[in-house]
């Protein structure tokens, strides 16, 4: 078969051409009614924050966290925020976990998010998020060397943390915390729109695929998400947008679960959360003796991380589970 350039690029735009057509029947989710219970979330005040640190990472310009330190804790937990918002929205967890001497906590503003980003919105590739899990995780190491090093997210958030835990870079990680994680648009655990907030467009999501999986990328920077939150959470910083690029760091492979790293793990989703079915988690997240799967009775999405609804359940899991250091000392990205 005649494999030269030019037919590959000829197969390539007939495929994107057939794609494009299809695509065009498609449209978008549509938004559900109802959406989710953002009461907890209040107008942030910078000055009762932590300060923002740098951390190197592959790409400038450099990632940013806030750390919330503990007395003398046995890990350190790297909280990772779901989507629109930034690493201020997990505060209220973060600094109990630490006042408890849980862990400290490290948590940072995924790429595309936060008060300044360079692109907001977007990342410069689909794994840069997994990959700058790797480069704090190192930076964590600097900072405190004694200590295990759990990887958490919630939301989206803890889609990028499932996708970080499937492949091979997971292997640094010595636990996981997942928060009611994103599994996936499409997912059996995901309610239609992610309970109200998310509006996918299911055309140029059917469209990109596609064309990138024939090795055209084009047109990652479209926007192929939107969320909506209420005008008084509106201050400068929220993200609403994602590209297919940003959408794509924090959806799992359909695979994913199957595939996690072989850590303790332990998932926690609310009875009354209005992103996802709670219920399916357990078959997916919870057959392998590492993995835990706890709801939380009457908790809400956005209640895990903006009270402390989940911190008796993330303690006990903490003091109960024995966290061994493996992977990291002779592992090259």
């Amino acid at each position: 078969m005649d494999a030269s350039p030019t037919r590959r690029r000829t197969l390539q735009l007939g495929a994107a051409g057939v794609a494009a057509g299809v695509a065009g029947c498609l449209g978008d989710d549509g938004t559900p009614d109802g959406t989710l219970d953002f009461d907890g979330i209040s107008e942030p005040d910078d000055d009762a924050f932590p300060d923002r640190i740098e951390y190197r990472t592959d790409e400038e310009p450099f990632a940013e966290y806030r750390l919330y330190e503990a007395d003398n804790p046995d890990i350190a937990l790297i909280l990772l925020h779901t989507a629109v918002f930034d690493s201020r929205v997990v505060e209220p967890l973060a600094s109990a976990l630490a006042e408890a001497n849980v862990a400290h906590v490290f948590t940072p503003d995924l790429r595309g998010h936060g008060p300044d980003p360079e692109t907001r919105g977007d990342a410069e590739v689909r794994y840069q998020l997994e990959n700058e899990i790797s480069d704090l995780i190192e930076h964590v190491e600097t900072r405190f060397s004694d200590v295990e090093i759990v990887v958490g997210g919630h939301g989206t958030g803890g889609g990028v943390v499932v996708r970080f835990a499937s492949t091979a870079a997971g292997e640094r990680a010595d636990g996981f915390l997942l928060l009611a994680p994103y599994l996936g648009r499409d997912d059996s655990t995901m309610r239609p729109g992610m309970g109200g907030w998310a509006n996918f467009f299911g055309d140029r999501i059917f469209l990109l695929r596609v064309t990138t999986g024939f090795g055209l990328d084009w047109y990652l920077d479209m926007t192929t998400v939107e969320y909506e939150i209420p005008d008084d959470l509106w201050d400068g910083s929220e993200t609403l947008a994602h590209t297919y690029r940003l959408m794509e760091a924090y959806t799992p492979p359909e695979a994913a679960p199957e595939q996690l790293i072989d850590r303790p793990t332990l998932t926690v989703v609310g009875t009354d959360d209005e992103t996802v079915h709670p219920e399916i988690y357990e078959e997916l997240l919870g057959s392998e003796e590492s993995q835990l799967v706890e709801q939380i009775d009457g908790a809400s999405h956005f209640d895990l991380t903006v009270t402390e609804t989940a911190i008796e359940t993330i303690e006990t899991w903490v003091g109960e589970t024995t966290f061994e250091r493996r992977g990291r000392e002779d592992w090259d990205r």
